[in-house]
């Protein structure tokens, strides 16, 4: 019986697949079939491998912590991992997120900021973004927007959660068609509203924004957009949550969107590249409002794991140490160059570059699925977003070779070249 067999018998249909790839190993930006078959990897596990595959000082520190010591909780005892590695993010992150806790994931990250938030201020509005993606928790999936399957049939989620627009041009029912610049000041008149008809600003305890939306569709943010939000934040008494869990170190081009550009946050949520692989979460805020966090009020059993904090660590450290937050955005510069030959097709709506976070937006979902479909037919993996899965993402590992990246986007270019042509491509 085939994997995929087996794994349709006993694994519940609930969880969505990208493919059935029946995975052996992965080396690097490769990953490895149980019948041989090499793929290369642009997905990065959903943003979570920075620097690919079994990396050979992630997997040394992997080996060398199980070795040591698995387990044991963060508010039992007090190990070297855990600290070394929340030193070492002192050393990157902005100007006063010197205070960690650690969690499991991302969701869990966003559910302890939203903790934090309504401790700390004593209030309870939380203001979202449209087309955010803050995760599937009952907490997390009442922020998250990108799709509303995400929280269909699930009834009454959190309350006082409010929604405000993002700056998505594309998305934007504002004709006639206009830049990000433009859009970001319609969205601050729309959040001035929602303030003066909907939710008391005295009651709004934060702004909880991913600087550049990532299931949502791969769209950044407007820096003004979001330094005019720090300013409403501060004229209101309400925190800034950004949430970075897909876009720090190194994906969007800086340590943090918010360091690339000079935004204060109060609070950053961090996962994915965190831990290098292995799941890890992180809340991080200046140690004076961790102070206005009750002890006890918050915990977590698994959070801070010895092994997952030893491989992130290791794998902060190889992105340091080769220079891979510089790299970044060759790396986009790279994609996007490869991608020149289908800009001007009456299919592509536009192609979006923060970094090495690259967005092909298509005109719709057929499109979008036949082209990573036959994508993989080349061996080239690739996953899409957006609330209509309409965009193609591309994820690549910040140390991947210039040759194997170059070979990998021609490979979609190919697939979307060779799907039947909808209209004549534009002059």
């Amino acid at each position: 019986m085939t994997l995929e067999a087996r794994a349709r018998r006993v694994l519940s249909p609930v969880l969505g697949n990208y493919t059935w790839l029946p995975l052996e190993r992965g080396e690097g930006s490769w990953l490895i079939t149980t019948d041989g078959r090499r793929v290369l990897d642009l997905t990065c596990g959903i943003a979570v491998t920075p620097v690919g595959h079994a990396h050979p000082k992630v997997v040394k520190a992997v080996q060398e912590q199980a070795g040591k010591l698995m387990h044991i909780s963060a508010g039992v005892a007090k190990y070297e991992a855990n600290v070394a590695l929340a030193e070492f993010l002192r050393g990157i992150l902005p100007a006063g997120m010197d205070t960690f806790v650690f969690q499991n994931s991302g969701a869990e990250a966003i559910e302890a900021a939203v903790k934090l938030s309504r401790q700390a201020t004593g209030r309870e509005g939380v203001i979202v973004f449209r087309g955010g993606f803050h995760g599937r928790t009952t907490g997390a999936a009442s922020l998250t927007t990108s799709k509303a399957a995400y929280r269909r049939g699930y009834g009454a989620l959190l309350p006082e959660v409010h929604v405000a627009p993002f700056p998505y041009p594309l998305a934007c029912r504002i004709q006639p068609r206009h830049d990000a610049e433009a859009c970001a000041e319609h969205c601050l008149d729309e959040i001035e509203a929602m303030l003066e008809h909907e939710v008391p600003p005295e009651n709004v305890a934060a702004f909880i924004i991913e600087p550049v939306l990532g299931e949502g569709g791969y769209v950044p943010a407007p820096a003004s957009f979001l330094a005019a939000l720090r300013e409403v934040a501060d004229r209101i008494g309400a925190l800034l949550v950004m949430d970075e869990i897909q876009t720090a170190f190194g994906r969007g081009g800086g340590w943090t969107v918010a360091e690339r550009h000079g935004v204060r946050p109060d609070i950053l949520t961090l996962a994915k590249a965190l831990g290098g692989g292995m799941p890890l979460g992180a809340l991080v805020a200046p140690r004076a409002l961790h102070e206005r966090w009750p002890t006890g009020t918050h915990g977590s059993t698994f959070g801070g794991n010895p092994v997952s904090c030893a491989s992130g660590l290791a794998t902060l450290q190889v992105i340091q140490e080769e220079g891979l937050v510089a790299r970044a955005d060759r790396v986009g510069e790279i994609v996007a160059e490869e991608l020149l030959p289908i800009a001007r097709d009456e299919r592509v709506r536009e192609i979006r570059r923060i970094g090495a976070m690259i967005a092909v937006e298509l005109d719709d979902k057929a499109t979008s699925k036949a082209a990573v479909a036959g994508a993989l037919e080349r061996d080239v993996l690739l996953i899409t977003c957006g609330s209509h899965d309409q965009v193609v993402r591309f994820i690549p590992p910040l140390n991947i070779a210039e040759d194997d990246l170059r070979k990998g986007v021609r490979g979609f270019v190919s697939a979307f070249k060779a799907l039947p042509a909808a209209t004549p491509a534009r002059a």
